[in-house]
């Protein structure tokens, strides 16, 4: 589909005017290139380079390579400004997700994704507590029972508790869903309280 010069100046005026993204025909980017490489055929076929209609064709050349490269700049910086938004919790509306075309919104899940991920691993220290938690979990299950003469259990906390030390020495913080392992005399106090569950897998 042709696409005519004003039509890719009046989007990038609209782009650089609007706070947000705008809608974009969804085949403005290919129909760009081919208005481009339709020029380029003129030009080839003019047979003068330096005439004042070949003079003209070059400068309609760059300025639509201009154009488009501007919109796609201002286009990708929202985009994975709103991407960097969504990895980090906040909630995209739906009018806007609409004004992306196909592509867009692949880079925008990329992006998100990844941020979620980076997020996840370097920031959100319960899931990193939760992760090491159940490690160790692990390695208490095949561990002998001699190794400790207070015995661990495994526990998941279900109600609020003020820090207290165990009976290891250790001072423990915790909150409402994590999973720890206690000396066992601990995990017995929490657990006949309903503070905590025995989550202990039985052999």
């Amino acid at each position: 589909m042709k696409i005519s010069f004003d039509r890719v100046r009046s989007i990038l005026f609209d782009e650089r005017a609007s706070g947000t993204l705008t809608e974009i025909p969804s085949e403005l980017y290919r129909n760009v290139h081919e208005e481009i490489e339709r020029m380029y055929r003129d030009l080839y076929e003019s047979g003068d380079p330096l005439s004042d209609r070949s003079q003209d064709l070059i400068r309609q050349i760059e300025s639509f390579k201009s154009y488009i490269q501007e919109i796609f700049v201002i286009r990708t910086s929202r985009i994975i400004e709103l991407a960097t938004a969504k990895g980090n919790g906040d909630t995209i509306e739906r009018e806007v997700m609409r004004m992306m075309i196909s592509e867009e919104r692949e880079l925008f899940e990329t992006v998100s994704k990844a941020v979620l991920q980076a997020r996840m691993s370097l920031v959100d220290l319960r899931s990193r507590k939760k992760t090491l938690v159940f490690e160790e979990m692990a390695e208490a299950e095949e561990a002998e029972e001699e190794v400790s003469p207070l015995g661990m259990t495994p526990i998941r906390l279900i109600a609020p508790v003020e820090p207290f030390m165990g009976y290891d020495g250790r001072t423990y913080a915790l909150m409402v869903e994590d999973i720890v392992t206690l000396p066992t005399p601990n995990a017995s106090v929490l657990c006949d309280r309903n503070i905590a569950l025995n989550i202990r897998i039985r052999k």
